[in-house]
């Protein structure tokens, strides 16, 4: 790999992330156990370990038990010199959160959106945070932000969002002007594995995460990363194809027909409802079979999927909204049903509610994470 300009300062930060990470995951930590498990020198991990203190990035805590020297004070993660604020956006607000460098929420606060239009999104996005996150609002080191769609993290554009109507927008650079810190985005389901991964339960496993609510995502995690595939395209399961019978065509906000997102979302199962001439919201006892039929496509779409990737795990998030009497059961018994005659067991199989709080907090572990990726690509 070509080394790219400042160097130095690459491998300053690279070291840093290290430091860093150890201390997240094995907290409260000696600088002798830094030490061994990063592998730098007793003297470069006491020069980066009293820089990371003088900026509050870590602070020292108990002292460790003594084996005949000079006690060795223990290092933890500093609550109060460095803080990262995360949204969920959808199309009637913005649900900001304030995380410390724990990952642990310590504010909120809702911001009404008067319209969908991007610049009014990103005001909206830029007010929630600025509320709340107060007197901590000098202290944040980014904004990250979850967006239901095809996003591609990488160059700050929302490749599609039906929820929104949006197509190739540049909500990063949106933001930024606006909110004066750095920004990241990602799509609603990798935000929510971002902080999956964060609290480091999922470490180095194979993971499917599926979303569900107004749309669909999901996100493939390999050793315990997210795979973005080509322009972020990686997990692109609202917009496969789904299993159809003879009925009509189901025309998608893509501009497709029969996508999963026609079958197995809110929006789909609404627009089903609207053909049928009702204007209403989805009653889990009177729409019984709109919501049996969701579950079964959606229990082998998500079991076709882990088939071709073998994960050990299926974790499926379903909004609050999409919480509909046994929908989540219904689609798990579905998902299992297809490995009766595999020649392996189904895996694990989760339907946790994913609210708009974890999914915010995923969007600020975002930024936290890049403190503790030791990474040479920038």
């Amino acid at each position: 790999m070509k080394p790219r300009a400042g160097s130095k300062a690459l491998i300053r930060e690279i070291n840093e992330a290290l430091v860093l990470d150890v201390v997240r995951t094995k907290s409260p930590v000696s600088r002798a156990t830094i030490t061994v498990q990063t592998g730098l020198s007793a003297a470069s991990v006491t020069g980066i370990t009293g820089k990371l203190i003088n900026s509050g990035l870590l602070v020292e805590t108990e002292i460790a038990p003594s084996t005949g020297g000079r006690p060795a004070r223990l290092l933890e993660l500093g609550r109060e010199g460095v803080f990262a604020a995360g949204v969920r956006l959808s199309a009637t607000e913005a649900h900001a959160v304030v995380v410390d460098l724990r990952g642990e929420v310590v504010a909120t606060h809702s911001e009404p959106l008067a319209s969908t239009e991007p610049a009014e999104a990103a005001a909206a996005a830029a007010r929630a945070v600025s509320d709340a996150a107060g007197g901590r609002e000098p202290k944040l080191i980014g904004v990250g932000v979850a967006i239901s769609g095809v996003v591609d993290q990488a160059s700050g554009l929302v490749r599609h969002s039906g929820a929104m109507s949006w197509a190739d927008i540049a909500f990063q650079e949106l933001l930024e002007e606006v909110a004066a810190h750095p920004v990241v985005i990602d799509s609603y389901v990798n935000a929510y594995t971002r902080g999956l991964l964060f609290d480091g339960v999922f470490a180095g496993r194979e993971m499917l995460i599926f979303s569900v609510g107004t749309s669909l995502g999901a996100a493939v995690v390999v050793e315990g990363r997210i795979q973005r595939g080509f322009n972020g395209s990686a997990g692109g399961f609202a917009h496969s194809r789904a299993i159809t019978g003879p009925e009509p065509a189901r025309p998608c906000h893509c501009g497709a027909e029969d996508c999963f997102e026609t079958r197995g979302s809110l929006w789909g199962m609404q627009r089903e409802l609207q053909r049928s001439g009702q204007d209403r919201g989805i009653d889990p006892d009177g729409d019984s079979a709109l919501i049996a039929d969701a579950a079964w496509h959606l229990g082998i779409g998500m079991a076709n999927m882990a088939k071709v990737l073998g994960p050990g795990q299926v974790v499926v998030g379903f909004a609050p909204e999409a919480d509909l009497g046994t929908f989540a059961e219904q689609t798990k018994a579905a998902f299992v049903r297809q490995y009766d005659h595999a020649n392996t067991p189904p895996p694990i199989f989760d339907t946790p509610i994913a609210d708009p709080v974890a999914l915010a907090r995923g969007a600020a572990c975002s930024v936290l994470a890049r403190l503790f990726t030791a990474s040479p690509a920038g």
